[in-house]
Parts: structure tokens; C-alpha cells; sequence
């Protein structure tokens, strides 16, 4: 009698498996996904900039191409379609960071036509600041701020030494949030380019991602480490880290701050828990390979994409 009681409490306090919704696939790999103004927008590594349309039920999935990239050429001539390395989407125009001949990197602004910015800056991921100015995190883990009306550099500002990782704005893209191979995260002003603080002592490896959400009870970040760590940090409260079996390739964070979610395993199980309490509620099954998105669209949404072509859409009970 005692055993099923214990069984009984261990299984209530446990998480429950789910299975994806929907499942989609696209015609080329997927490199990154982006979630905006309740729009979705996919970069392939063929070139391109898909939408995926869905209504509040997630039914009525489809996907659009909107954007093809015009083809670049390596060192020995070939053409071919370029990686679309970032997507971002602000006033009615795009900004792209995608693979450019010869090894290099182009910015382009998409609006009604493709305008190819004058950069020649080794651009790991670009977003708008607003429809004047634009963020940019480069290889060298340098950032900078670039006007796009006057076409010149306001800032760039060297973080460490160490190599970036990946960036992300807040929501009034006004605040920084920037990972790196040390494991450090550097928080800061994005029109100053000032850090206001580094996050640090939980991963000591690289950190693939990071995702911040504010709350009443101050700013929530959770960080994908290659040290197989989610890692959590609270401003007003102890910090913490999610144990992996797997480097942790991509977490992610609702807009509430309440639920994170992480890269389980090898099989890319994704981990549903509640940032307050640790508590997992849900494992998410059905990735075939390595992730490289996980979006909330609320609390109880989640769409994830993988580096080949799925995109899995999920809803907890």
C-alpha cells in the first residue's frame, strides 16, 4: 500500500510527456527562427525568409516564401543559394544577415525592394533598434550600433576576448543581452552601448543562447550552455542551473518570465519548467534532430524548429 502511494506522489510530482500538435516542414533547412508581432519568420540555408501563419488554435498552418536572397559565389566560382544566418522585422521592413561570396557577410533591408548595406563587418546576427538604427553582434564579440539614415557607425565597442555566441533585445529593444564562449552574459543600454551588469557563474563554458523577459519582480534570463546547464538568473532572488545529459543547444523563456524551457538530451527533448519553483510540468517529444528554436507564444504555446527542416508546434494542458 505504501509503494502505490509513493508511486502515486512520485508521478504527481513528476512531468508528463507531450506530443507535438503539428508538425510542419519546410522545403530547406532551418538555421534561425524569429517570433514578432505575432508573426513567424524562418532563415533557411537556401536563401530565404519564410513565414509561417497560424490562428490562436494553431490550425490554418501554412508557410510562405517572402524573401529570396540572389545566389553568391565561393573561391572556386560555384553559385549557390546563401545561409540566411538571422531575420528581423520592424515597421513593415526586414533585416537579414546572410552568408556573402568568398566567406563574407551581407546585411541586406528588405522593404519593398533588397538593399544591400555597405558594411564589410564579419555580422553574426543583426537587429533593429528602430527604423533608424540597427544592433549588430560580430564574430570578434564586438557590438555595434550602425544609423542606417546616415549610413555610418555610432559605436562598436569590443565585450572580451572570448567568442560571440548570439545577442537578444528586450521587447522595446532598448537593453543588450549578449552570450559568449566564456559563459558570461553582458547586460547593457543598447543606444550607449554601456554594460550595465555581466551575469555570470553558472556556466563556465560556452553559452549557445540566452533569453531575458522582465517582470514585476525584475529581469529573468535563461542561458543554453555548452556545459550541459540551463541556467537561470533572477535579479531579486538565488540563481540557478537545470542540469542536461546534452549540451544544451537552445532554451527558451515566456514573455510572463513564469515558464523556461531547455534541451534535454541527445534526442532533443525539451524540458517545460516553472522558473519560480524549478518544477517541471512537461517534456516535449518528437524532435528527430538538434534544436536551434524554442518560442513561447504564451504560457501554454510553444513552437520549436530543429536544424533540418521541422518545425513542431506544441500546447500544454
Amino acid at each position: 500500500m505504501l509503494k502505490i502511494i509513493f508511486l502515486f506522489l512520485w508521478f504527481l510530482g513528476s512531468a508528463f510527456a507531450v506530443n507535438p500538435f503539428y508538425q510542419l516542414s519546410l522545403k530547406n533547412n532551418i538555421i534561425d527562427m524569429n517570433y514578432i508581432d505575432n508573426r513567424l519568420f524562418v532563415a533557411t540555408d537556401f536563401g530565404e525568409v519564410v513565414e509561417i501563419n497560424f490562428d490562436s488554435k494553431f490550425q490554418n498552418i501554412s508557410q510562405k516564401t517572402l524573401i529570396e536572397l540572389p545566389h553568391i559565389s565561393n573561391f572556386f566560382g560555384d553559385s549557390y543559394p546563401p545561409k540566411v544566418f538571422s531575420v528581423d522585422f520592424f515597421d513593415q521592413r526586414f533585416l537579414i544577415d546572410s552568408e556573402g561570396s568568398d566567406g563574407k557577410k551581407n546585411l541586406f533591408i528588405f522593404e519593398e525592394k533588397l538593399e544591400k548595406l555597405p558594411l564589410v563587418l564579419n555580422v553574426k546576427k543583426a537587429a533593429f533598434v528602430d527604423k533608424d538604427r540597427i544592433f549588430l553582434g560580430l564574430m570578434s564579440n564586438e557590438i555595434v550600433l550602425y544609423d542606417l539614415k546616415d549610413k555610418k557607425v555610432i559605436y562598436q565597442k569590443q565585450l572580451s576576448e572570448a567568442t560571440f555566441s548570439d545577442f537578444i533585445l528586450s521587447k522595446d529593444r532598448t537593453k543588450f543581452l549578449v552570450s559568449c564562449e566564456s559563459g558570461i552574459l553582458y547586460y547593457g543600454e543598447v543606444l550607449s552601448g554601456e554594460v550595465l551588469e555581466e551575469l555570470s557563474g553558472i556556466n563556465k563554458d560556452n553559452v549557445y543562447e540566452a533569453k531575458m523577459a522582465s517582470t514585476s519582480n525584475g529581469l529573468v534570463v535563461i542561458t543554453a550552455g555548452q556545459d550541459r546547464k540551463a541556467g537561470v538568473y533572477l535579479k531579486n532572488s538565488q540563481s540557478y542551473a537545470k542540469e542536461a545529459e546534452f549540451l544544451v543547444y537552445s532554451v527558451g523563456l515566456s514573455a510572463s518570465g513564469e515558464f523556461g524551457a531547455y534541451m534535454k538530451n541527445e534526442m532533443s527533448d525539451i524540458v517545460i519548467f516553472k522558473i519560480s519553483s524549478k518544477e517541471e510540468v512537461a517534456i516535449l517529444q518528437g524532435h528527430n534532430s538538434l534544436l536551434n528554436s524554442i518560442i513561447f507564444v504564451d504560457d501554454k504555446r510553444i513552437i520549436s524548429a530543429e536544424d533540418e527542416k521541422n518545425i513542431l508546434f506544441w500546447k500544454l494542458p
